[in-house]
């Protein structure tokens, strides 16, 4: 295949990630068969099913979805119908002793980058590059934490994914608890106890990651420098944007921006 109230216990490692079409694959069965690591499988387009062997339990998957397969248990997982168009990524993870086990099914709604993080993850374990192992790990952490964090638009608080959007809209600004109270009539504190219940980290906490994920787009992506990223980002230094970065991704902003490809890379 931060410090927030889900542990991922310590360093997380990845074995192996793919992100592929399935219309090649005449019978695109899995199993049955026992895996000595985690499994997480996003579904970009096909709907998939998950058996296990041992106790029964059948879970259907569908695009936007990713189903958790856990070490140690018999399972068969396959397509259902046509390959053509069919398209999944995997990832193999060792999220570290301690780690918290994830929902077997999470969705996530279509704003989401996703499908982009395990894009950068079969990247970043398929060409080697300086740093890439270490990008790889976070990147997986930051893939494994998500599964802990409740899907926004489904059988949520309408309120709270109105503060979401807020912070959006106005991520450049960084946002914090007190506009938030200011724009929705509550305490401080109270915003501060609707994020933990909600996502496990603060307002804070959730702005920081947001800009460092459009933080990696920029570098990445865009090749700007660390200083161009930062003041597009709205950051009062390049040094407080590298801080905020190294903070989420546990590298420094440098080490995506530096290689002349585009990406760092390897495993």
């Amino acid at each position: 295949m931060h410090d927030c109230n889900v542990s991922t216990g310590s360093e997380s490692r990845i074995h192996f990630v793919n992100y592929r079409s399935l219309e090649e694959i005449d019978c695109p069965v899995w199993g049955p068969r026992r895996l000595s690591d985690f499994e997480m499988i996003l579904s970009l387009r096909g709907e998939f099913e998950f058996v296990n062997c041992e106790t029964g339990e059948q879970v259907r998957q569908h695009p936007g979805e990713i189903l958790t397969i856990r070490p140690g248990e018999e399972h068969v997982y396959r397509l259902i119908g046509d390959p053509a168009g069919a398209f999944f990524s995997c990832i193999h993870i060792d999220p570290g002793a301690g780690a918290e086990v994830p929902p077997r099914l999470v969705a996530f709604p279509p704003d989401q980058a996703m499908p982009e993080l395990f894009r950068r993850a079969d990247r970043l374990f398929h060409h080697a590059g300086r740093r890439g192992e270490a990008l790889l790990s976070a990147l997986g952490r930051v893939i494994w934490l998500y599964l802990f964090e409740p899907s926004r638009g489904v059988g949520g608080d309408g309120r709270f994914d109105s503060m979401i959007d807020f912070l959006e809209r106005h991520l450049t600004e960084h946002p914090t608890r007190l506009d938030l109270a200011r724009e929705f009539h509550l305490t401080p504190q109270r915003i501060n106890a609707l994020f933990k219940a909600q996502l496990g980290i603060s307002p804070g906490e959730y702005v920081h990651r947001e800009l460092a994920e459009r933080g990696y787009t920029l570098l990445h992506d865009e090749q700007l420098s660390v200083k161009e990223a930062a003041d597009r980002l709205g950051f009062s230094t390049p040094f407080y944007f590298s801080r905020v970065f190294r903070n989420v991704f546990g590298v420094p902003p440098s080490a995506v921006r530096g290689n002349s490809a585009g990406y760092i890379t390897g495993k």
